[in-house]
């Protein structure tokens, strides 16, 4: 059954109207019509399953069958902090890291990332990147969205992982320190920030600035992985690693 996000303000007791983009895809994407079922989910993670009472050609009005409430959040919050990568890599990381559950996500600039974008293309890339967030969350049934970050500078980035319990930067070069190694000496986290660097990987004085801000270092093994399968490997681990500590 398809999913839709729906705003709190256009929920009023048993009836919902929805409008604008979300309306144009039940409608002429997925042809919904009045009787069709559907889920939502509200900027606050609620959800419901409804039903459509009445379609124009702008907004569709609906009434709630249903209503329950948001999932309970991960044990920790992950944020993922990503060197931007070429072309549409980010597009990538960012559906399948919100599959995964990361609370949010933080692109950012190194001196060996290859992208260069002025303020405009950054705008650009923001709303993209908001969208894509969004339309993965409705397609795995999440009911919330991980927060996305514009572009920020590598010590933007390390600034905002001293704001996590846990640090973890992933970096080629580190042999000793396997990432369950890292990870079985957080016991009592609430949240963890992950640093994986662009194609070009981390510069030695980059690794330095990352441990002298507290990150753990961690490795992947033998082999050098690709940006976004570093990203991705690294968040489910983390996922599976902290969710099975809790149960």
């Amino acid at each position: 059954m398809p999913t839709f996000l729906v705003q709190r303000a256009n929920i009023s007791g048993d009836t919902a109207v929805l409008s604008g983009t979300e309306a144009g895809h039940m409608l002429r994407s997925l042809r919904l019509s009045v009787g069709d079922s559907f889920h939502a989910f509200d900027e606050d993670g609620n959800r419901y399953r409804m039903r459509i009472l009445e379609a124009t050609s702008r907004s569709i009005r609906a009434e709630v069958l249903e209503t329950f409430p948001p999932e309970p959040p991960p044990p920790v919050a992950v944020t993922l902090l990503v060197g931007l990568p070429k072309a549409d890599k980010m597009d990538y990381i960012l559906e399948k890291a919100t599959e995964l559950g990361v609370s949010r996500v933080v692109p950012f600039r190194s001196s060996r990332t290859i992208p260069r974008m002025d303020p405009a293309d950054a705008r650009k890339r923001l709303l993209r990147w908001e969208r894509v967030t969004l339309a993965a969350a409705k397609q795995c049934g999440a009911g919330r969205v991980p927060e996305v970050s514009g572009v920020v500078p590598y010590a933007g980035a390390l600034r905002d992982a001293a704001g996590h319990d846990g640090r973890v930067i992933f970096y080629e070069g580190e042999r000793i320190f396997s990432l369950k190694r890292v990870l079985a000496g957080m016991p009592a986290v609430r949240s963890v920030a992950l640093i994986v660097g662009p194609e070009g990987g981390f510069s030695p004085d980059e690794v330095r600035e990352a441990f002298a801000a507290g990150c753990l270092p961690a490795g992947l093994g033998s082999r050098i992985l690709r940006v976004e399968t570093a990203a991705l490997a690294v968040v489910a681990m983390v996922m599976y690693h902290f969710g099975r500590e809790t149960t």
